[in-house]
């Protein structure tokens, strides 16, 4: 792409606290003469353009919102997990990329100026996690993929699922989704995955072993208990949804030194009253953990940095084509408000998606 004039004007969504709207704003990039054409502008010195076409929305980004009082935020753009092509590199620039790259990646950064949900981002490659899409891939599967995707192999690589029993709580949604392929794949002992009757079948074709139909329980510590019965304690629980009961039982349900990791700590839902008392708890638990005190690893799974090579192990797992991705709706850039809306009703079959430019 060749920029004729040194501003770049565009839309992005941002939001100036949690009382505040999130709203589309209008915003400009300063762009700089092009030393190999003096007629045209490109991105500054060691930064790089990107053209964002698709954001795949996480229960984070709005608990990020919920949490958002001053002065922690007074202007933040919205939205980590992007796909979009790379449309201008800065002089000076070490990236590795090249423009018309095609790429997929996560806007680390919290309560910043700019996320996701914009047209165009420009960022230094050392402050975002980012990879070449794969051939085999569109865009709007590279979006949905990218975040959800890496945590299932983070946590993979930190646990190891081979020859052991892992309960994952949360089956049906996305992160559960890639949790139930890569547990089966990696050969874990059984794996029982709490879900509804409606993604029952499913979470079964994906690779379940035994289906807990959350719906039919008031508690799901009995059925659970159930399976300890049978085929004894679990080595791993992974909770994808949020709760906190099985903690009462813990020591009978989860083996011991086992691992117990949650990506939405106690409390479901992006309120700011659960998430202070969720963050508070989880990192309560964390430390009696470090201090040995709980009798098994405990750990809140978020705030991950894709770094080179955990970004460069999903890529390769992705191409090998064995992992099915799950893309609930697709809304158009004008209507995040009916896309947030659909994230937090806990009805999605997979990712919430918003298109910011068609491929």
């Amino acid at each position: 792409m060749i920029f004729t004039t040194s501003k770049l004007t565009y839309k992005a969504y941002t939001y100036k606290t949690r009382s505040s709207p999130i709203k589309i704003t209008t915003k400009t990039i300063d762009l700089v003469p092009d030393s190999q054409s003096p007629s045209s502008f490109v991105a500054p010195p060691g930064k790089i353009l990107i053209k964002v076409n698709y954001v795949a929305l996480n229960p984070f980004d709005t608990k990020l919102y919920s949490m958002a009082i001053w002065p922690i935020s007074t202007n933040s753009g919205i939205g980590r997990d992007f796909s979009g092509e790379i449309i201008s590199i800065g002089q000076n620039t070490s990236s590795g990329f090249k423009i018309c790259d095609l790429v997929q990646g996560i806007y680390p950064l919290f309560y910043d100026s700019q996320g996701t949900l914009s047209e165009y981002l420009l960022v230094s490659p050392r402050d975002i996690d980012i990879g070449v899409i794969p051939k085999n891939m569109s865009l709007i599967d590279a979006a949905s993929r990218v975040t959800v995707f890496g945590t299932t192999v983070s946590i993979s690589e930190e646990l190891g699922f081979k020859g052991k029993k892992v309960l994952i709580l949360g089956g049906g949604t996305s992160v559960g989704r890639y949790l139930v392929q890569l547990t089966h794949q990696f050969q874990a002992k059984e794996v029982v995955v709490t879900c509804s009757g409606r993604t029952q079948t499913t979470i079964e074709n994906l690779g379940a072993d035994k289906i807990i139909d959350y719906t039919k329980h008031e508690n799901l510590v009995t059925p659970i208990l159930d399976s300890v019965k049978e085929t004894g304690s679990f080595d791993y629980i992974i909770d994808c949804y949020g709760g906190n009961q099985l903690f009462p039982k813990i020591k009978t349900i989860l083996t011991r030194n086992g691992s117990y990791y949650t990506l939405a700590g106690d409390y479901p839902g992006s309120s700011f009253k659960k998430v202070l008392w969720s963050m508070i708890k989880v990192n309560l638990r964390q430390v009696w953990s470090k201090m040995g005190l709980l009798g098994y690893k405990y750990k809140f799974v978020q705030f991950i940095r894709f770094e080179k090579d955990l970004m460069k192990k999903s890529l390769e797992l992705l191409e090998t084509g064995k992992f099915e991705t799950f893309i609930d709706s697709v809304y158009p850039f004008d209507q995040l408000d009916q896309a947030i809306e659909k994230l937090e009703s806990g009805k999605t079959s997979g990712k919430v998606v918003v298109e910011v430019a068609k491929e």
